[in-house]
């Protein structure tokens, strides 16, 4: 895991006249060139990350053609693009169906399961029940909850 930080928000900010490749490697573009090891390289890796969160089968696809669950899975993999060690994650599943929202908690959990540390933001009691350690902010202070 490298050492900067993810971010995932509700809204998944994708381009819409884009790939999701493109959307994927978008900001590894941003970083300059020669960032991220070059063009080549930010493909393969796009490739890879794609496979990671199980749209490599929609690379070519603009966002209007994907579900809410695969464009929250695009952002997903955008943000693992610069592996990070942590992932900050606001409101990932605000927007999903309850199919939607499993499959992204699924992968959280892999993630998890492979050394990355998840912060993971949501009003959702069912999603909160699937974090191995509960925070919530209460009168302004953190108070830990029994996971």
């Amino acid at each position: 895991m490298g050492s900067s930080v993810g971010f995932v928000f509700q809204s998944f900010h994708l381009l819409p006249y884009r790939s999701v490749e493109e959307n994927v490697m978008l900001g590894e573009v941003y970083r300059g060139p020669g960032a991220g090891g070059g063009r080549r390289r930010r493909v393969e890796r796009a490739g890879a990350v794609l496979e990671r969160v199980g749209l490599s089968h929609r690379s070519g696809f603009r966002p209007d053609r994907l579900s809410g669950g695969e464009c929250q899975r695009v952002a997903i993999a955008r943000a693992l693009m610069s592996e990070p060690a942590l992932l900050l994650c606001d409101e990932p599943t605000g927007n999903l169906d309850s199919e939607s929202t499993l499959s992204v908690l699924e992968l959280f959990d892999r993630l998890g399961a492979q050394g990355m540390t998840l912060v993971v933001i949501t009003h959702d009691d069912a999603v909160s029940r699937c974090a191995g350690r509960r925070v919530r902010i209460r009168d302004g202070r953190l108070v830990e909850e029994p996971a």
